[in-house]
């Protein structure tokens, strides 16, 4: 071998072995058998032709979720190009440019100062907390450096091999060392008491033979001996092995007849993740029973399978649909847990607090003497009496049937409500903490404060051409429409609280449809509206767009943004009772702290 390529090679050798020394810490973790996990925080880059482009998601309590480009620009941007190692940001891109994700929308309303080391350090509203679709999911392009990053990680996830994988090991049954055996209850309790359905309960077992391996993933369910029996209900029998196969794959398809099944097998076994994913599930299904049965009776299974999103979906919706909840046959019946599940909200929507008060004292005195002194107190202190007007204040010792029993109570908080209305705010600031709640609106519909459009009637009107002999050409054409016009608009004026003297503030509503084929009633126009104040004022509005059935069954509501909302694809998935002519119904707000 002669000296220069000998050398040449010893060069290389050299240059390889100090460039291997300087990453191994690092970069070639996988040879001292090191894996890294996502942890709490930590960000990706999904759906890029690029690793230095894509749309931003974020880890938290375990799972991946995106980010709505509300508020997001290229403060964020630079935050979550350098937390992943880029140099910087090139642009901060809204709107799904890099496709819509799936599942949870962690951040909202991100504000960061470019300074901070990842995006969770970042100021926002609570992880999850959004009123966000898809469609607005945030990304960024990073600034790449020319030199070769050798410190630089590129994810690779071939976790769906591993899924299949998992699956294969479950239908084979090779090499399980755990049996899961279901016994099947008798859908008659009283059959159950006969020595016959004793014996057919008893022959009515199905065991499935599983890897102990795979259930140590579910911490909930503790793996003890080599097998496990649980009973459940015979019509959960079908969905058995479909779920089994779940614990391994993390895939499973849910229908109508397996959701319930599915549901309190995932609640057993602790999958959080399905538990909460079929939860969701049941929310379309809420407005289909306008007698109010099916949703409390959906409250009371959350509790029991410890379901908390599944709880506080149900809540929304009673929420929303105050006045039909209490004029039906289930409010003098609910439960208290229930009833102050729903006291505490903010997003209830209802006339006025004064009708509020009107609804719980009619609960009160349904229970009777079940419902004891302290209880009632507790109870009536969620109301908040600054919300009323100075009239009905006034009225509250004449009209309130609760108030002989609750003096002191009811004088505390008809004083703190004249208060409000006495004085300048900024007076009374000093003087309400841990009181905030009483000083929030919750979306009062009562008149002045909102106002309604009817969808029949903000459809673009559709001509027909005629012939010579007057006959239908087949052609048609649509009246002359500027998309940047609004087809509707409503003036109104809502009282301006907090000084001796009324003040008003007057507003004008506009709807604008930028879709002019959308002419026929059931069709989904996706409408924007705009609610401004035509003058200065220096109260703060969290304004509500409510999508409504027959102006009675709301199934929707959006939150205005810079005096905007715009009907979304996931606000228009009507329900199927609901008649082809929506309402929306806009209500204006006053934020007071």
């Amino acid at each position: 071998m002669n000296m220069p390529l000998l050398r040449g090679m010893l060069y290389r050798a050299i240059v390889v072995c100090l460039l291997f020394s300087e990453v191994e810490s690092r970069s070639l973790e996988w040879l001292t058998g090191e894996h890294k996990q996502a942890k709490e925080g930590d960000a990706r880059l999904v759906g890029g032709k690029s690793p230095s482009e894509g749309r931003v998601e974020v880890f938290h309590a375990g799972s991946w979720g995106t980010i709505c480009d509300d508020d997001w620009g290229i403060e964020e941007a630079q935050v979550v190009c350098r937390q992943l190692g880029f140099r910087g940001a090139i642009s901060a891109e809204p709107g799904a440019k890099f496709g819509q994700g799936s599942g949870k929308i962690w951040l909202d309303d991100l504000g960061c100062k470019a300074s901070e080391s990842s995006l969770s350090s970042c100021a926002f509203k609570g992880w999850g907390v959004t009123d966000c679709s898809h469609s607005e999911d945030a990304s960024v392009v990073c600034d790449v450096d020319a030199a070769f990053n050798i410190t630089k990680r590129y994810p690779l996830d071939h976790s769906i091999e591993l899924t299949d994988q998992l699956g294969e090991l479950f239908d084979s049954g090779t090499g399980c060392d755990f049996t899961l055996t279901f016994s099947y209850s008798p859908e008659d309790s009283v059959e159950a008491e006969t020595v016959q359905a004793q014996a057919q309960a008893n022959n009515n077992k199905e065991s499935v033979c599983v890897h102990r391996l795979v259930l140590f993933l579910y911490p909930k369910f503790v793996v003890i001996n080599s097998s496990f029996e649980m009973e459940i209900s015979s019509n959960c029998q079908p969905y058995i092995r479909e779920f089994t196969r779940y614990l391994y794959t993390r895939t499973v398809t849910v229908t109508v007849s397996s959701m319930q099944c599915l549901h309190q097998l995932a609640s057993k076994f602790g999958a959080v993740r399905l538990l909460e994913d079929i939860g969701r599930l049941f929310v379309p299904l809420l407005p289909e029973d306008t007698s109010f049965r099916t949703q409390v009776a959906l409250f009371k299974y959350a509790g029991r399978s410890g379901d908390g999103l599944l709880r506080d979906n149900v809540l929304r919706y009673l929420g929303w649909n105050m006045e039909p909840l209490v004029a039906s046959a289930q409010w003098k019946s609910l439960s208290e847990e229930l009833l102050k599940g729903l006291l505490v909200r903010t997003d209830l929507v209802l006339p006025d607090e004064a009708w509020l008060l009107a609804a719980l004292e009619a609960w009160v005195l349904e229970q009777g003497e079940a419902v004891t002194p302290e209880q009632q107190a507790a109870l009536l202190g969620h109301l908040r009496f600054p919300m009323m007007t100075p009239e009905q204040l006034y009225e509250v010792p004449f009209t309130a049937r609760l108030y002989s029993s609750h003096k002191e109570l009811f004088s505390a908080g008809i004083l703190q409500g004249f208060q409000f209305h006495a004085l300048n705010f900024s007076v009374l600031t000093g003087h309400v903490e841990g009181q905030s709640e009483q000083f929030q609106s919750r979306i009062y519909t009562a008149d002045p404060w909102s106002i309604s459009f009817n969808a029949s009637n903000l459809h673009i009107r559709r001509y027909d051409y005629y012939d010579a002999y007057g006959r239908r050409s087949g052609r048609y054409g649509y009246e002359s429409y500027d998309r940047y016009s609004p087809i509707k608009q409503k003036r109104f004026t809502t009282p301006l609280p907090l000084t001796y003297s009324p003040r008003y503030v007057p507003w004008l509503a506009e709807v604008f449809s930028p879709d002019q084929s959308c002419t026929t009633k059931g069709q989904q126009c996706k409408h924007s509206f705009r609610l401004s104040p035509t003058q200065r004022t220096s109260v703060q509005f969290s304004n509500q767009l409510l999508l409504a059935c027959r102006e009675s069954y709301v199934f929707s509501v959006q939150e205005f943004k810079n005096n905007e909302a715009k009907i979304s694809n996931d606000s228009m998935v009507i329900p199927i009772t609901c008649p082809d002519d929506l309402t929306y119904q806009i209500v204006v707000r006053p934020q007071y702290v």
